[in-house]
């Protein structure tokens, strides 16, 4: 028999993975191999070929002061892109088991900027358990490859170049219903973000997760959790701090999180969190950062055809800067080793026919450059973007989907250089099998 390996953890960790995984594979093998020959309704299997043209005014977010010569060798800031998309989803039920797989391979193809093409491979699995009718939970794995956002990367080095981000993500989550009320709730997460090419800003890492708590859950439908979440990360393939930049090895997380899923009526719903989230550094607290993140959406149905979602989100992530790392003179120095952000959203659809919708989106993103490890005299940096988005969706037959699109961005920033304005409109055509 092969051996399981397990990440690179501690041990409680990996113990706490091993017993848990061990003990849902061998709970649900009885149930699996006595349910194979009572095949449930639902199943399907779908496949999906699509196609996008987009024409970018600003593929780089590169800011009007300066020239893209210097950045890219080439005079336009514009290019067109079109992306191909392959994909294959299976959903299989097994009486009380159901099964999700969802895989794509997406085609990437620039007209100016040709450096950039790639074919990205993506795919999600889910399994939904149930050992019994009051122990149950999901097991997922993900997959994602994506450019990294050039306006995350405006300024640096790399900024300008073809550096992919993957993801890999596993995760298990348990329920146990003590009564109709009263859940309890657990699980492990092991999250792993790499990029093709140095980024200082968000460097190679990997975090495991432990979480636990418990949930009401009303007769009404709505639900109130609270959630402890304690991880151990750590920056892939730095064997030794780096003393001059202040870049660490390992960290320590810690999150409180309180979560309300609450139907108000039948046409609206309210999804709010919560939360407290810090994070220490093994060597260096300068880059140490703590605070209030959460969310709060709103669903309202407001006729049979219209509806808006609504919502705000705080976030704190990493973003760690040394003063090297900047790629042109034109660009105002800051120092930072997280950023607070804060987006405002509103979107509302509007289902003209049975056939045909109207879909408009806007975005306000507020963002602070945080804890500094250097003083300059450009202070600290703050970007403030608008996003609008107005989209034709057209439907004529259950098999076919297409969609025209127009997109602006738009960010002001008080650091000179982090400016920009970029425009984008796009057509796709989706088959459905």
């Amino acid at each position: 028999m092969k051996k399981i390996l397990l990440p690179n953890l501690s041990l409680p960790y990996r113990r706490c993975l091993a017993i848990i995984i061990s003990s849902c594979f061998l709970l649900a093998a009885p149930h699996a191999a006595a349910q194979q020959a009572r095949v449930a309704p639902g199943d399907t299997f779908g496949a999906t070929i699509g196609s996008t043209f987009m024409y970018d005014t600003n593929v780089f977010r590169i800011s009007p002061l300066i020239d893209p010569v210097a950045l890219t060798g080439k005079p336009t800031r514009s290019d067109q892109i079109i992306t191909s998309t392959a994909t294959l989803s299976l959903n299989k039920v097994y009486s009380m088991q159901r099964f999700e797989v969802n895989g794509s391979l997406v085609d990437n193809r620039y007209n100016n900027f040709d450096f950039l093409n790639f074919l990205g491979k993506n795919y999600t699995a889910a399994w939904h358990w149930h050992l019994t009718p009051y122990l149950h939970g999901r097991l997922t794995s993900s997959h994602s490859e994506a450019l990294n956002n050039f306006a995350n990367l405006t300024g640096f080095a790399n900024s300008t170049t073809r550096n992919l981000r993957t993801t890999d993500n596993f995760h298990f989550e348990g329920v146990f219903e003590i009564d109709r009320a009263w859940h309890i709730i657990g699980g492990i997460d092991h999250n792993v973000y790499k990029n093709s090419r140095l980024t200082v800003q968000d460097f190679n890492s990997k975090i495991f997760s432990v979480e636990g708590g418990i949930r009401y859950s009303f007769l009404s439908g709505s639900s109130l959790t609270y959630k402890v979440r304690n991880g151990q990360g750590e920056f892939i393939n730095r064997a030794a701090p780096i003393v001059e930049s202040l870049f660490d090895t390992r960290f320590d997380e810690m999150e409180h999180e309180v979560r309300l899923v609450w139907p108000v009526t039948g046409k609206t719903s309210i999804d709010a969190r919560a939360a407290y989230l810090k994070r220490e550094h093994a060597h260096f607290s300068q880059r140490d950062f703590d605070g209030f993140v959460g969310n709060f959406n709103l669903n309202w149905a407001i006729t049979g055809k219209t509806r808006v979602n609504a919502g705000w989100v705080r976030q704190l992530s990493n973003y760690q800067t040394v003063l090297f790392a900047f790629q042109h003179p034109v660009f105002e120095r800051f120092s930072s080793s997280f950023i607070a952000t804060d987006r405002f959203t509103v979107a509302p659809i509007w289902q003209i026919t049975d056939k045909i919708a109207l879909r408009l989106r806007y975005d306000f993103v507020l963002s602070d450059f945080r804890g500094a490890v250097i003083p300059l005299p450009s202070g600290e940096r703050s970007d403030a973007m608008h996003s609008a988005l107005v989209a034709l969706d057209w439907q004529p037959v259950k098999a076919v989907f297409i969609s025209g699109s127009l997109h602006r961005d738009h960010r002001n920033s008080n650091l000179r250089g982090f400016d920009f304005d970029s425009s984008a409109a796009s057509v796709s055509a989706k088959l459905n099998f």
